[in-house]
């Protein structure tokens, strides 16, 4: 493990996980209060406003449901004592970073990383479309 980069203090350790339990209050608050659109004997232009509201609140909900799963997390790894700790390398994540996003799993150097590595797998990927469109 790197001594450049400290371990969190009390403080900014109770700072944190403030931070992450009010995210997850807010999710849970935010889901309860999408409701789903059933109109009955409607018309066709009614009904696919409700179908695309529909679509729209399930999308969100989803979203909230994923996120609710990170911070979820996030909190078990506090009761490790493992929270704040890179999942890739295992150097700690600098405070600054997890004040941003308390739910980061990874230091930010192993994030530009793995997204470097994710552009070159999207590009590779995207060229290989390309040419297949080109030559069948």
């Amino acid at each position: 493990m790197n001594t450049k980069t400290k371990a969190l203090t009390p403080t900014q350790l109770t700072t944190l996980k403030t931070k992450l339990l009010t995210a997850l209050y807010e999710c849970s608050e935010v889901s309860e209060d999408i409701t789903l659109a059933m109109p009955e004997g409607t018309d066709e232009l009614e009904q696919s406003i409700a179908d695309y509201t529909n679509s729209h609140n399930l999308r969100f909900k989803n979203r909230n449901a994923i996120l609710a799963k990170k911070i979820k997390k996030s909190l078990k790894k506090f009761e490790l004592g493992e929270y704040g700790l890179c999942n890739e390398c295992g150097e700690w994540i600098r405070y600054e970073r997890l004040l941003a996003r308390p739910m980061a799993e990874e230091c930010i150097m192993c994030k530009e990383e793995s997204e470097r590595g994710e552009n070159r797998s999207h590009s590779v990927s995207s060229t290989f479309q390309q040419n297949v469109a080109l030559f069948g």
